[in-house]
C-alpha cells in the first residue's frame, strides 16, 4: 500500500456501481450549491470494493470484452488517485468481468 499526501480539500463523496460504464455525477465534481460553487474538482481518490474494474480518464468508454478490453484494470482492494480537472471530468469505469457487481468509493478534492 502506498501512502500519499492529499492536496486539496475533500468536499465531495460518491459511490458508483459499475454494471454499465459510469463516471462521476456532474454536480459532485462541479457543485451548484455549497462552498465550491463555480469550481471544478482538482482530484479524486477512488477505491474498489467487491470486484475489479476497468477505468479510463480520457473520455473513452471502458469495456469488459475478453481479449479486447479498453481501460486500465484496477483490482478489488486497491485505490487510485486521479489528478487534474479534465481527468476527473473524463473518468469512467465499468466492471472488469460481466455482472461482477463492482463498487467504487470516491472522494472528490477541490
Amino acid at each position: 500500500m502506498r501512502v500519499f499526501p492529499i492536496s486539496g480539500i475533500a468536499a465531495g463523496y460518491e459511490g458508483l456501481t459499475t454494471a454499465t460504464a459510469v463516471g462521476f455525477t456532474s454536480t459532485v465534481i462541479a457543485p451548484t450549491t455549497g462552498d465550491f460553487v463555480g469550481k471544478k474538482a482538482r482530484a479524486a481518490i477512488i477505491s474498489v470494493e467487491v470486484a475489479d474494474i476497468r477505468f479510463t480518464i480520457n473520455g473513452t468508454t471502458p469495456t469488459l470484452t475478453a481479449g479486447t478490453a479498453v481501460g486500465h484494470l484496477l483490482e478489488k482492494g486497491n485505490y487510485y488517485e486521479i489528478k487534474g480537472e479534465k481527468n476527473v471530468e473524463n473518468f469512467k469505469c465499468i466492471n472488469a468481468v460481466n455482472a461482477s457487481g463492482a463498487l467504487v468509493k470516491c472522494t472528490i478534492l477541490f
